[in-house]
């Protein structure tokens, strides 16, 4: 061979000067224990030689591995799902940059798919794709209440990581503490000293809506604080919910003195609607928010939230998966990830005075 091919040498190239079978360079290259040792070397020194790199594709076949893993994030196909809104991004994006980073750094590809909940031909898809071999393992971001049984039985074919839920014991799981978060804000705000403390919850079918709001009743009965109904409004995660909620709380007889917010953008939307009253936050109403977004801090005063360990989360999960590719022996006990947020404190709240605990 010319030393002008270098660049353009070809498996065929040197199983011809090493005078064997495409095969044998193959299993050599994957480190087979059926290639003889001086075959081996003579291989590693064309290789060498002639600068040789393995195509990809063969590669993986050889290995029967696509070094790919695939990502599914499932959303309902209603508007009133918030999977697509622009709020989201803000969420999804560090759990991506996790993944995709770590992936990376062990040479692994990602591949990315919306999944309609409400369509069976793309549910079909992602079975299709599993029995396939198509991706050497799954993660599935979770965002709204749904069926997924579904997944249990494709658990069977490949290793399988579900992202911001944990659906049963027979999945491996990577999930925040959604409802530690929430009792920690209401925490907080009752050590401020208050008392009437309302919230505006996300979507009722959207799993981090219901664990927030599972955590705010949970803390104001530790507290043996009491709410009533009127205290407790649903949004949309958009920052016009946020307004449209919060004007129906100032309307009341008797107003909260804070308000936790199941997301920022409702957070902001909340204090838009304070200021246009001609009241002040936090002077006339402390507001807690949720995500810690760059809207948090960016809004005038600057919003008190709680910080979750989103990039974190992705890499957790593309380790485990990466884990379970490589360790086929695993035992069955799968492998349940929480992680735990943080409240970051801001100008956005402050404590009560004791003469505004008056009704």
């Amino acid at each position: 061979m010319s030393k002008k091919r270098k660049t353009k040498v070809k498996l065929e190239d040197l199983a011809r000067e090493a005078q064997v079978s495409k095969a044998t360079v193959s299993l050599a290259l994957n480190g087979s224990p059926r290639v003889a040792v001086d075959t081996v070397r003579r291989i590693n020194e064309l290789v060498e030689k002639y600068n040789y790199t393995p195509n990809s594709l063969a590669r993986r076949l050889s290995k029967r591995t696509s070094e790919t893993v695939s990502l599914f994030m499932m959303g309902r196909p209603d508007d009133t799902s918030g999977w697509l809104l622009p709020s989201s991004w803000l969420f999804y994006n560090p759990i991506f940059k996790g993944i995709s980073l770590t992936l990376s750094e062990n040479n692994y590809q990602l591949s990315f798919e919306f999944i309609d909940l409400g369509s069976h031909k793309r549910i079909g898809n992602i079975i299709n794709h599993a029995q396939s071999s198509s991706a050497d393992g799954l993660l599935i971001l979770i965002i709204d209440e749904f069926d997924y049984s579904f997944l249990e039985e494709l658990g069977s074919y490949l290793p399988i990581i579900t992202l911001n839920k944990k659906l049963s014991e027979a999945l491996s799981s990577v999930e925040v503490d959604n409802i530690k978060g929430a009792i920690d804000v209401v925490t907080y705000l009752a050590n401020l000293g208050h008392e009437k403390i309302a919230h505006i919850k996300g979507p009722e079918f959207a799993y981090n809506a219901v664990d927030r709001f599972t955590g705010y009743l949970e803390a104001l009965r530790i507290l043996g604080l009491e709410t009533t109904d009127a205290y407790i409004q649903e949004g949309d995660w958009n920052i016009d919910s946020g307004k449209q909620n919060m004007d129906r709380l100032l309307k009341l007889a008797n107003p909260p003195t804070a308000v936790f917010c199941a997301n920022d953008h409702m957070a902001i939307g909340a204090m838009e609607a304070i200021i246009e009253a001609g009241l002040r936050v936090p002077e006339d109403i402390s507001l807690v928010g949720f995500d810690d977004t760059e809207m948090s801090r960016i809004a005038r005063p600057r919003l008190t939230t709680v910080c979750q360990p989103l990039e974190q989360l992705g890499r957790a999960a593309a380790r485990e998966i990466l884990r379970r590719i490589r360790e086929q022996d695993l035992p069955p006990e799968k492998e349940h990830i929480v992680l735990s947020p943080s409240l970051v404190e801001r100008e956005s709240s402050r404590p009560i005075l004791r003469s505004e605990t008056k009704s």
